[in-house]
């Protein structure tokens, strides 16, 4: 469980999750996660010549999976979720490493007072003031008594369990403290002079008032312009830099995708029919339903006849009696479903309630939080006043402020267990009920007109493809795979005559985790990784599909070449000459409106613009344009203006005087404000890329 220690996080979210771990970790509300074995190499990577084990690397994930459990506790991990987690303990332990070693140049430290000043002093720090088990339980304040108290019992544990916590956290805390004194002394090495606020205040001030016309490219038709294939790679020679490439994988590939049949279809069908008797007669239908239903999570809620007048199955099933059922029957192509009237009561339409919630904490376990709750019950029922109860202790906030009222709801509205107990319950009845939010005291203080209701419950069966059609389909991807390695056949050729159909990815990187259309598919860019141009796969096995890949070519780091870019440089080519020609269209000219008249273009009038907001409507991002209306003198025309899509010309009318005198301090403060997070950032990854980072995660996972 040391291994806590080692995750680190000194920026925005993932600090507050990572640290709130820390704390409930301290409380020993953490379990060891299994590791899994792992591959041959020792290491995942390496950080200024300092190498991260593989060990290490899995036990920060583990745990970072493990944080990830307790702050979404009602969602599955999935493959997405463990690549997002790997690719922030990678961050977090090369930040570690490169970070060390700048806190020891500049000799970042702290002295045992100031650690008791952190953990228990004045300026506690907030990872240890925010601990409940460290706050007064009646104020929720900070009680630097609770600190030394539980670090006594630290001491006292005889298993050394309790220390290696303690330890694991001030590691943590350590770290944190650190980086936020690197952090200050980065931003005291911040400065926005007076200057700086001048111009930038005039940026957000100054308008120019300006006309101007415009002549699209498109003006001049694609058909008219002439590109040699000397001017293509003599414009490639000399902007070769502006097309760097990291190393990245083309692949080819062919999809499967297994499909039920129709005696999969009959199956399923069957399968319901089987089940149709033990649900009429079984009066446990919820258990019946998590037994047997592939839709496990349906809540069954009474309703109207006239809402179950909307589902046509249902609206004939509530004309039956109480406990039949009817189905299969299909919904859409994919499922099939029985349906049973299970009950047919009088019930409101909605009630009025109002409640008290208690939730367990690190500090109150779900015992005690019950203790609680009946506590309150018995003081209400001898006379408590239940608003100032609520106002008091309660746990929703929301409604604590309305001494606990919840309003009118409708049926279906809240969860399960709480829409059952206040949908049968008396006026002014109070009832206590366990959800996932912790354990409720509820009051129903009011309730509309009976009406009769009625609850229906069902089975649904996915039509699924069977083994044997599983078995089909791969048998279909084994063969095209022998029909191209074994009998030589070319890729292409078998996909035309099996009537497939080629899909592809191109510039795919050694990290990337999916292939495009292909969901958890990093098996095919692990094989990719070690592939040659040419070689073809076996089958991959993803879902309810498989796959046949072909590595059609390797993109060596560097630069991209030619044939990769061609038509990236036509296109520029042909901008530049349809440039040159509109300037020769244009001509000279001494004012817009001659200009216009001459070329056949509307004149554009009135326009405003800001040095600090470079869009233009019509012309989209036009930096060079905003920045020609600024630069040329009021009363003026500029020169031609260059821009993506086109080639304008720009009448100055008018221009705001710049406020050179003042005061421009709040303006100063703001541009420190924001560039203070910036500078922190950047300043990491200055260290990072003089770093020497060596990452093998792509030949490991």
């Amino acid at each position: 469980m040391g291994t806590l220690g080692k995750i680190r996080n000194r920026s925005g979210l993932l600090l507050t999750v990572i640290g709130f771990a820390m704390l409930a970790f301290i409380l020993g509300d953490f379990m060891q996660s299994q590791r899994s074995s792992g591959p041959g190499t020792l290491f995942v990577g390496e950080v200024l010549g300092e190498d991260i084990l593989i060990s290490t690397f899995e036990e920060t994930v583990d745990q970072g999976i493990e944080n990830w459990k307790s702050q979404n506790p009602n969602s599955i991990v999935t493959q997405s979720v463990i690549s997002n987690i790997r690719n922030q303990a990678w961050t977090e332990l090369s930040r570690e490493l490169i970070m060390k070693g700048e806190y020891e140049k500049i000799g970042i430290g702290i002295s045992d007072d100031e650690w008791m000043e952190r953990i228990s002093g004045v300026n506690v720090h907030p990872q240890v003031s925010k601990i409940p088990a460290f706050q007064d339980p009646n104020t929720g304040q900070f009680d630097r008594a609770k600190v030394l108290g539980y670090l006594q019992q630290v001491e006292q544990d005889q298993t050394g369990e309790s220390v290696r916590n303690w330890v694991a956290f001030q590691d943590f805390l350590i770290n944190v403290v650190s980086n936020e004194k690197y952090d200050k002394l980065v931003e005291k090495g911040t400065f926005i002079n007076s200057e700086e606020a001048k111009i930038s205040y005039n940026e957000g001030t100054q308008f120019s008032t300006y006309n101007y016309l415009t002549l699209p490219y498109s003006m001049i038709a694609d058909s008219l312009i002439q590109i040699s294939d000397k001017e293509i790679k003599d414009y490639y020679k000399e902007n070769k830099d502006q097309y760097p490439q990291d190393l990245s994988r083309d692949v080819d590939y062919v999809v499967f995708t297994v499909v039920p049949t129709k005696e999969d279809d009959l199956s399923t069908r069957s399968s319901l029919e089987d089940l149709k008797s033990d649900f009429e007669n079984y009066d446990d239908y919820l258990n019946m339903v998590r037994r047997n239903s592939d839709n496990r999570s349906t809540i069954f809620n009474f309703q109207s006849k006239d809402q179950l007048m909307k589902d046509s199955a249902f609206a004939i099933l509530v004309n039956q009696d109480k406990g039949d059922v009817i189905g299969p029957y299909k919904l859409g192509s994919l499922m099939y479903r029985i349906s049973k009237l299970v009950d047919i009561q009088s019930r409101p339409d909605s009630v009025e309630a109002r409640h008290i919630l208690i939730s367990p904490k690190a500090n109150i376990s779900l015992d005690s939080v019950k203790l609680i709750v009946y506590n309150l019950k018995q003081q209400i029922e001898n006379g408590g006043d239940f608003a100032l109860l609520a106002q008091g202790i309660s746990d929703d906030k929301s409604s604590a402020i309305k001494g606990g009222e919840l309003g009118w709801f409708k049926e279906g509205v809240m969860v399960q267990q709480f829409n059952d107990v206040c949908f049968s319950s008396s006026d002014d009845e109070l009832k206590v009920v366990e959800t996932q939010f912790g354990v409720h005291l509820i009051q129903v203080t009011n309730n509309s007109k009976l009406s009769k209701r009625y609850k229906i419950a069902y089975i649904d069966r996915n039509i699924s493809a069977s083994t044997e059609t599983y078995n089909n389909y791969y048998t279909q991807a084994a063969q095209f795979v022998s029909k191209v390695v074994t009998e030589n056949n070319p890729f292409d050729t078998i996909i035309l005559n099996d009537n497939l159909v080629k899909r592809s990815d191109i510039g795919v990187i050694p990290d990337k985790q999916n292939i495009v259309g292909l969901a958890d598919s990093r098996s095919i860019v692990r094989w990719m990784n070690k592939a040659e141009a040419g070689d073809v796969s076996e089958v991959f096995e993803l879902d309810n599909s498989y796959v046949v890949a072909k590595l059609i070519k390797e993109n060596k780091e560097g630069y991209k070449e030619l044939s990769d870019v061609e038509n990236i440089i036509k296109q520029e080519i042909r901008i530049d000459k349809k440039h040159d020609l509109l300037i020769e269209r244009i001509g000279s000219y001494t004012n817009l409106e001659e200009l216009a008249s001459r070329l056949n273009i509307n004149i554009i009038s009135n326009k405003k613009a800001q040095l600090s907001l470079l869009n233009v409507d019509d012309l989209g991002y036009v930096p060079e344009f905003v920045g020609a209306v600024f630069s040329t003198e009021a009363g003026a025309l500029s020169s031609p203006i260059k821009s993506k899509n086109s080639v304008s010309v720009v009448n100055v009318i008018s221009r705001d005087d710049y406020r050179s005198e003042g005061d421009f301090s709040l303006e100063q403060k703001s541009l420190f404000e924001k560039i203070k997070t910036y500078a922190a950032t950047t300043s990491y990854k200055a260290l990072e890329t003089d770093a020497v980072l060596i990452d093998n995660r792509s030949e490991i996972y």
